[in-house]
């Protein structure tokens, strides 16, 4: 058979198993396997030790399936981007492809090299649709968000009520002006007790995320665009909000991490586990870079910013739904109960289906009122992956019968430090003593002291004229 001597250069005997006369319609699984065994000899990223993703491809090639998965396409707004129409016509031309050369109507050195860009086109496709997505998330955009919890009293917002920004600089404890002459617009500096303040929250929360069986990892920032990517987060086109290094052939490949997400998904390509290794929690601060386009005045300084600090939690669990789920929801209750306990009003939601992206099953984001800025500003997430990242990343654990199964993945943002001190310093201003009241939680990891003070003044950027 020509397909056997030629298609692919591969060996005789992956192929013993197809028929005499082998008809791609007829023969569809066989047919299928093949196109399988050579997406799996794709090498998406030649500098990377990463395979090519697994993905469901009985699912996806399946033509019954073709209107279940525009109409989640069309859900999540991904129209532009995914297009499963064009995934089964490339799909089909492949079939009609086998099909001449079988008939000997195909050169099958021409067919081959045919084949191969039309499974390659097809594999890029494929990867650009979303996850599948839960039955009880809301449709729409952000509008349609449902409230799952409302915590705490809402603070009264007074006309005088002062935002992070004017604290900050009546404190002489933060600097805003001048930034851009020493770093990239945006930027900001904090001093004395608002820098402490941010380390406190970082104590504050790795002790209990430890408390609660997370294990603390330091990860890279700088890491492959195909970790990236394999995310389910885009590093190039207009929807990217990933800084990518420019600097000749290497440093091109790699990127600045948007979240310490993706380093630890990264860290676990190519692992099995065991079922009893299982769930696995994991947790890091990292330093997060993203191209954030600005909101707006009323937003201020702090609220959206290109790089800060940030503790994540990830975790893996099998792929049981129930079990994912139920840890989705451990995160959830994780992050609100730190959010309580620092005296924060907040509303949990349960996120529309365009606010998803391409990797999320489902999303919780938890919202904080702002007093000052008068709206709830979002200061956590956290999302149910199922296998879409494992998939990609070929993170798999060994089940009770002996058998290779992708787990699930999550994330959840245990602290966003910037916008969390705008929460704080924010509600906790008292005006009438210019001071800043500390959370009981925080006054541990700040010399248990109850108030931040105006401190004596802080360095100031400025220009120096050079006369010559």
């Amino acid at each position: 058979m020509y397909q056997v001597k030629h298609l692919f250069r591969l060996p005789v005997r992956l192929y013993s198993s197809l028929p005499p006369k082998f008809n791609p319609w007829q023969d569809y699984r066989a047919y299928l396997d093949q196109v399988k065994t050579y997406i799996n000899r794709l090498n998406p990223y030649v500098e990377l030790d990463l395979r090519s993703a697994a993905l469901n491809w009985d699912y996806i090639l399946n033509d019954e399936n073709s209107q279940i998965i525009a109409e989640n396409i069309k859900q999540r707004k991904e129209n532009e981007y995914a297009d499963i129409e064009q995934i089964h016509a490339l799909h089909h031309d492949v079939q009609a492809l086998f099909h001449r050369i079988e008939e000997k109507k195909l050169d099958p050195i021409q067919g081959e090299d045919q084949i191969k860009l039309k499974i390659q086109d097809l594999y890029n496709h494929a990867l650009r649709i979303p996850n599948n997505t839960h039955p009880d998330v809301p449709i729409g955009n952000q509008e349609q968000a449902r409230v799952v919890r409302l915590v705490g009293k809402k603070p009264e917002t007074t006309g005088n009520s002062q935002t992070i920004d004017q604290i900050g600089q009546e404190l002489n404890l933060m600097q805003l002006e001048n930034m851009g002459h020493v770093s990239f617009r945006g930027a900001y500096a904090l001093f004395g007790d608002f820098a402490r303040l941010e380390r406190a929250l970082m104590y504050y929360t790795f002790e209990k995320l430890t408390k609660n069986g997370f294990k603390l990892v330091s990860v890279p920032d700088i890491i492959h665009r195909g970790i990236i990517e394999s995310c389910g987060f885009p590093t190039k086109g207009k929807r990217s909000q990933v800084y990518q290094l420019d600097y000749g052939e290497e440093f091109g490949r790699y990127c600045l991490a948007g979240t310490s997400e993706m380093p630890i998904a990264g860290l676990l390509k190519h692992n099995t586990f065991r079922k009893d290794e299982l769930p696995l929690k994991l947790a890091a601060c990292s330093r997060c870079y993203r191209a954030e386009l600005p909101g707006g005045k009323g937003e201020g300084n702090l609220y959206r910013v290109h790089e800060f600090n940030k503790v994540e939690m990830f975790a893996v669990t099998t792929d049981d739904d129930d079990v994912s789920q139920e840890m989705h929801n451990e995160i959830v209750r994780l992050e609100s109960s730190m959010f309580e306990e620092l005296g924060l009003h907040f509303r949990v939601l349960d996120m529309p289906s365009e606010e998803l992206g391409l990797s999320a099953h489902r999303k919780y984001d938890i919202e904080t009122w702002m007093p000052a800025k008068g709206f709830y500003g979002e200061i956590s997430s956290a999302s149910n992956c199922t296998d879409f990242q494992s998939r990609r990343l070929h993170i798999k654990y060994i089940d009770d019968n002996g058998d290779e199964r992708f787990v699930h993945t999550l994330n959840g943002t245990a602290m966003a430090i910037p916008r969390m001190l705008t929460a704080i310093i924010e509600s906790n201003w008292k005006p009438d003593i210019g001071q800043v009241q500390i959370p009981v939680p925080l006054r541990a990891f700040m010399g248990n002291r109850e108030f931040i003070s105006k401190t004596s003044a802080t360095p100031r950027t400025q220009w120096i004229k050079f006369l010559s």
